[in-house]
């Protein structure tokens, strides 16, 4: 089965063609129409396929994800990225063509039992984060920009917040914020890498917090190779279950796997869901390998 987003910017119908032809058997297609139907028809999906193919961006791949992750029979997922970020792509597969990837879930390839988080009534896939991230992806959609362009605007006008963020019930961060991204995938934005040391099958959040001392211009580039966590004011941490707060009492801007969530909270919760989703990677974590 193959979920396409034709919203998505690199969906297409010679895309979804491409994928059918190297498929090399009948295979279903399905478009979705609005926000949130890719989770109904993946549920659906999990009745009868041996594999769904989620063809679009971070958010399509979410959608796929939480239909499949709650089925009653475990069907393994592939993502082929066609997005704005593809950043759990990149995560789980680095720079190999989705050509490669389709050929090797085709010929067989394990399924790793990857983690998803919940966050209240919701499945997170890639990620999630507060602050900044979220100011970004709001104004890159608002009016159409690229992500870069939406940095470079909203780090103009950007204040950090008052924030607290607590791991297992312990404080880990308390103070000004620029951001705080939990996870999941290792990469957001397609190529920042907050959570370096991130493997999506450990039964465990990463958390990175990056204090509000540091100007975005010059910490945001040291996230491309993962070379921001030796800076003071950065903070990473893992545990089950994340706290992000902010500590004023005022709205707090937080997004997960691309969507902007309702600025009406002070606070959000994440816990992790383990071994939630059967996915088609690249190569086994030294955690399902051991």
């Amino acid at each position: 089965m193959i979920i396409a987003n034709p919203a998505a910017g690199g969906v297409g119908a010679d895309l979804v063609w491409q994928i059918v032809r190297r498929c090399g058997r009948p295979v279903s297609v399905r478009w979705t129409a609005f926000p949130g139907e890719g989770t109904d028809i993946a549920a659906a999906a999990a009745n009868t396929a041996d594999l769904v193919v989620a063809v679009g961006g971070d958010g399509t791949a979410r959608e796929v994800a939480a239909g499949l992750a709650t089925a009653w029979r475990a069907v393994p997922m592939l993502i082929i990225p066609a997005g704005t970020a593809n950043s759990l792509y990149r995560s789980l597969w680095g720079a190999t063509p989705w050509a490669v990837a389709l050929s090797r879930a085709l010929a067989g390839a394990p399924a790793r039992r990857l983690d998803l988080a919940r966050l209240d009534g919701r499945l997170v896939l890639s990620g999630a984060s507060a602050g900044f991230s979220p100011r970004v992806t709001h104004a890159a959609k608002a009016r159409g920009t690229s992500y870069r362009a939406a940095i470079e605007e909203v780090a103009a006008r950007y204040r950090p917040y008052p924030g607290r963020v607590l791991v297992d019930g312990i404080t880990v961060h308390n103070g000004s914020t620029l951001l705080a991204n939990v996870g999941g995938s290792r990469y957001r934005g397609g190529e920042f890498q907050l959570l370096p040391h991130s493997e999506p099958d450990d039964g465990l959040l990463d958390v990175c917090v990056i204090g509000g001392e540091h100007e975005v211009a010059s910490i945001l580039p040291l996230t491309t190779a993962g070379t921001h966590l030796n800076r003071p004011g950065v903070v990473y941490a893992r545990g089950r279950v994340v706290r992000i707060e902010r500590t004023d009492g005022g709205p707090l801007w937080f997004e997960h796997d691309g969507e902007v969530l309702a600025t009406d909270r002070a606070s959000r919760t994440l816990t992790v869901f383990p071994a939630a989703l059967l996915m088609i990677t690249a190569a086994e974590s030294a955690a399902s390998a051991a």
